[in-house]
C-alpha cells in the first residue's frame, strides 16, 4: 500500500497525556495570545531589527538616530505580521507558556550577574566586544588606525588578532560577521558598556524562547518546557551566553525560523513563509556557517513544490517563492558586509561558502527535475509506493546504525587534523602534557563528539535523541507529513558534519559549533519521545517524567562545577585605567604580546588616541626616537604599554622604578581535552605606562590617578 502525499497542514494536536487529560482549553486571552505568540515575535522582530541594523553598517551609517527608529518600525512591522493568534495552539497548558518566559527571564536575570569582560583578544568574544566598543562611538567600519601618526615603516604594525590590517591601507578590518558587535553597540548606546556586555545574555534568552516555540509544535508545551529546561541549564549555552559568542543569536534565528515555518504551513499564507525566510536567513548576519545550515531551505521548498496537489501548485509555488526572498534578502546583506567590511575573513573562508553554492546549486538542479517528475509523470508516485513497505523502517533503522557506529568510534579509530591551523597542534599538545595525556598534536579527537553531548546532557538524552531523529525520518517517510522536512534538513546535515569534523577538540569550544544547530535538534528529538512514552500508558507517563528529571538535572549537576565563574574581570577597570592615565594628545604603542592582543582593545575603549603594535625585538632608542618624532610632528606625544620592563633593553627602561599602573587577575574556564571544564584559571597581568622622551628613552608615565591593583 503506497504511504500518502507529504500533507501540508499539521496534524492535530497530540492527545493530552492521562496526567493532563480534561476540558478542552477556552480560547486564549489578550495575555494568554500574547505569551503564546512571544516565541515567534521575537525571532521576527529581532530578525527585521538586525537586517536593518546591517543594512545601515553596509551603507556607513550605524547611528542611534537612524538605527533605533528604523530598527525599531521593521521590528514592529515583523511582529504585526506575526499576529497574536494562532490557528492551532499547542497541545498542553497554556500557562506553559508563562512559565517558558519565566525561564528565559531568569537565564537572563541570573547570568547577567555573570556576563564575562574579555576585552583582551585571545578568541571571538573580545573580538566582538571591541568591536562593538568601536561601533557604540562611531558610525562605520572599518576601523581607521592612522599610520601617519606613527611615520610607517617596519618598526610599527597595526594587524592584531581578529584584526586584518593588509586590506584596506589606513584600515583595520574585524575577522568576523558583524552583527553580534552591531546588536552590542546598540546596547551601549541605551545602557553603555554595563548593558553592552549583557546583550549576548539577552540573546542566549531569546533564543530559549525561539526554541520552545519550535518545540511545542512537535511535542507539545510540556515536553518542550522539559527541552527548554535542559538547555537553560547548560554550560555550552551558559557560557556562550555570558560570553559574547555568534552561536546563541544563530540558535535563536535557527529554531525562531522553523517555528514560524511550521507557523506558515498551518497559515497557508506567502507573507508567513517569507517572514520565516526572513528569520532563518538572519542566520547568514551572525554566522558564516549560517549559509549551511539554510541548504534546508531551497530542500524545502523542493519538497513542498513536488507534493503540491494540481489545484494548489501556483499558490504553492508563491509560497515557496516567499520563502526563498525571504532568505535571499538578508543573505545578501550579509555577503556584502562579509566582502566590504570583513574581506580577508570571506576570502580566508570562501571556500566554504562555495561549497554551499555549489550544494544549493545541486539542490535546485535535482528540485527541477524532481518537481518536473511529480507534475507531469506518475514515476515519483510509483517509486513511492513501491518502497512505503520497507524504505521507512530501513531508513530510520540506518539512522540508528550510524548513531550506534558513531558512538563506537572511541574503541576503534583515532582523529587526524587534516589542516591544522598556526598554533593549533602546540595548543593541544599544551593541553595533552597539562592532563597527562600521550602527546600527539594532530589529533582531532573526532572519535569523542557524541561522546561530547552525553558529557554535557548525559547519555540519556543522547539516546532519547537518536530515537527521536530515528523516528522522525519514519514517520516522515511513512505518513509524509511536510513540517518534518525543513528540520530534518537543518539538523541532519549539520550533525553529519560537526560530528564527523569537529574545529577544535579543546572544551568548552569545541562543543560551541554544535550549540546553534545540534544541540536544539538533540534536544527536541528527545522531548518528542517523552511526549510519545507520556501518551502510551500511565507508566510510560512517569517513566517520561523520570526521564525529563534526568535530562535537566545532568546537565544542571555538569555547570554547577564552575557556575560562579566570571570570566575576565575586571579587564573592563583596567582598560579604563589605562585610558584614564593616557592624556589627550597621546598616541599608543602596545609592545611584545599586547600589541597582538591589546592594540585594538586600547584603540575602542581610548576614544581618540591612536594606537599601534611594536614588536620587543623592535622596541629599541633609535625607532622610539623616529616614531616620536612622527608622533610630535602630528602634534601627539608616544607612550608605551608594556608587561615587563625586563623585556625591553635596558637602554630603554633604564635601571629600574618602575611602577605598575595596574595589576589585574582574571579568570578564564580551565581549557580540556578528555571531559567538561570542571575548574578556571587565574591570569595575572602587570600594565606599565612610559612617556618617549626625544632622545628615545621611556620614562614612567605621571599617573593621573592611584594604580589600580586588584592581584
Amino acid at each position: 500500500m503506497s504511504r500518502p502525499p507529504l500533507s501540508r497542514p499539521a496534524p492535530p494536536p497530540a492527545p493530552p497525556t492521562p496526567a493532563l487529560a480534561g476540558p478542552q482549553p477556552r480560547p486564549a486571552g489578550r495575555l494568554g495570545a500574547l505569551l503564546e505568540a512571544i516565541p515567534l515575535l521575537l525571532p521576527a522582530a529581532l530578525a527585521a531589527f538586525s537586517l536593518v541594523t546591517m543594512a545601515l553598517l553596509q551603507l556607513g551609517e550605524f547611528r542611534p538616530l537612524l538605527v533605533l527608529p528604523l530598527g525599531l518600525a521593521a521590528a514592529a512591522a515583523a511582529a504585526y505580521g506575526v499576529g497574536l493568534r494562532r490557528p492551532e495552539p499547542p497541545a498542553g497548558p497554556r500557562w506553559l507558556d508563562g512559565a517558558a518566559l519565566a525561564v528565559a527571564a531568569a537565564f537572563a536575570a541570573v547570568n547577567a550577574v555573570f556576563s564575562a569582560e574579555n576585552l583582551k583578544v585571545f578568541r571571538d568574544p573580545a573580538t566582538y566586544t571591541i568591536t562593538g566598543q568601536w561601533l557604540e562611538r562611531h558610525d562605520s567600519l572599518p576601523i581607521p588606525v592612522h599610520p601617519e601618526v606613527f611615520g610607517g615603516g617596519g618598526a610599527v604594525g597595526f594587524s592584531s588578532l581578529g584584526f586584518d590590517a593588509a586590506t584596506t591601507p589606513g584600515f583595520v578590518h574585524s575577522q568576523f560577521s558583524n552583527l553580534v558587535p552591531g546588536l552590542l553597540a546598540v546596547g551601549g548606546w541605551l545602557g553603555d558598556d554595563r548593558l553592552l556586555l549583557r546583550v549576548n545574555v539577552a540573546l542566549g534568552a531569546g533564543a530559549l524562547l525561539a526554541f520552545y516555540g519550535l518545540a511545542r509544535q512537535y511535542t507539545g508545551r510540556v515536553w518542550a518546557l522539559v527541552a527548554v529546561a535542559a538547555l537553560a541549564v547548560s554550560l555550552p549555552l551558559l557560557y556562550f551566553s555570558r560570553n559574547p559568542y555568534s552561536e546563541p543569536v544563530t540558535l535563536l534565528f535557527i529554531t525562531g525560523g522553523l517555528a514560524l515555518l511550521a507557523e506558515a504551513l498551518r497559515r497557508d499564507r506567502a507573507w508567513v513563509y517569507g517572514l520565516a525566510g526572513l528569520v532563518l536567513g538572519s542566520a547568514t548576519l551572525a554566522r558564516i556557517d549560517g549559509f549551511f545550515f539554510l541548504l534546508a531551505v531551497p530542500v524545502f521548498a523542493v519538497v513542498a513544490l513536488a507534493a503540491a496537489p494540481a489545484g494548489r501548485r501556483r499558490r504553492v509555488a508563491g509560497q515557496a517563492a516567499a520563502l526563498l526572498v525571504g532568505v535571499a534578502v538578508p543573505a545578501v546583506v550579509a555577503v556584502a558586509n562579509l566582502a566590504n567590511l570583513s574581506p580577508k575573513y570571506l576570502q580566508d573562508l570562501g571556500g566554504e561558502l562555495l561549497l554551499t553554492v555549489v550544494g544549493v546549486v545541486a539542490v535546485a538542479a535535482i528540485g527541477v527535475v524532481a518537481v518536473a517528475l511529480a507534475w507531469r509523470t506518475r514515476l515519483l508516485h510509483r517509486a513511492a509506493a513501491a518502497t512505503a513497505g520497507w524504505l521507512p523502517a530501513a531508513v530510520a533503522a540506518a539512522v540508528l546504525v550510524l548513531a550506534a557506529v558513531g558512538a563506537s568510534r572511541p574503541l576503534w579509530y583515532v582523529g587526524r587534523i587534516r589542516d591544522p591551523e598556526p598554533g593549533q597542534p602546540a595548543y593541544i599538545e599544551f593541553l595533552q602534557r597539562a592532563s597527562g595525556q600521550a602527546v600527539n598534536g594532530m589529533r582531532s579527537y573526532a572519535e569523542q563528539t557524541i561522546a561530547w553531548l552525553s558529557w554535557y546532557w548525559g547519555p540519556v538524552t543522547v539516546a532519547l535523541a537518536m530515537l527521536g531523529v530515528a523516528a522522525g525520518v519514519y514517520r516522515l517517510l511513512r505518513r509524509g507529513e511536510l513540517r518534518l522536512v525543513a528540520p530534518l534538513a537543518v539538523f541532519l546535515p549539520a550533525a553529519l558534519l560537526y560530528l564527523t569534523l569537529p574545529a577544535t577538540p579543546d572544551q568548552v569550544n569545541a562543543i560551541r559549533r554544535f550549540l546553534p544547530v545540534v544541540v536544539p535538534g538533540m534536544l527536541l528529538a528527545a522531548a518528542v519521545v517523552l511526549g510519545v512514552l507520556a501518551r502510551r500508558s500511565r507508566a510510560g507517563l512517569a517513566l517520561a517524567a523520570v526521564l525529563a528529571v534526568a535530562m535537566v538535572l545532568f546537565p544542571a549537576s555538569v555547570s554547577a562545577r564552575v557556575f560562579t565563574v566570571r570570566e575576565g574581570v575586571p579587564q573592563k577597570a583596567e582598560v579604563r585605567n589605562l585610558c584614564a592615565d593616557l592624556p589627550a594628545d597621546a598616541a599608543l604603542l602596545a609592545t611584545g604580546g599586547l600589541a597582538t592582543t591589546y592594540q585594538q582593545t586600547a584603540r575602542s575603549a581610548c576614544d581618540g588616541v591612536p594606537v599601534a603594535g611594536m614588536a620587543d625585538r623592535q622596541v629599541t632608542a633609535a625607532n622610539l626616537r623616529r616614531v616620536a618624532a612622527a608622533a610630535a610632528a602630528h602634534g601627539r606625544r608616544l607612550y608605551v604599554v608594556f608587561m615587563d620592563p625586563k623585556a625591553l633593553p635596558g637602554d630603554v627602561v633604564g635601571a629600574g622604578g618602575w611602577q605598575p599602573i595596574s595589576c589585574v587577575t582574571v579568570s578564564h574556564l580551565s581549557a580540556v581535552l578528555e571531559h567538561t571544564p570542571d575548574t578556571s584559571s587565574p591570569e595575572k597581568r602587570t600594565l606599565y605606562l612610559g612617556a618617549v622622551t626625544p632622545a628615545g628613552t621611556l620614562t614612567p608615565a605621571p599617573p593621573s590617578q592611584p594604580p589600580l591593583m586588584a592581584c
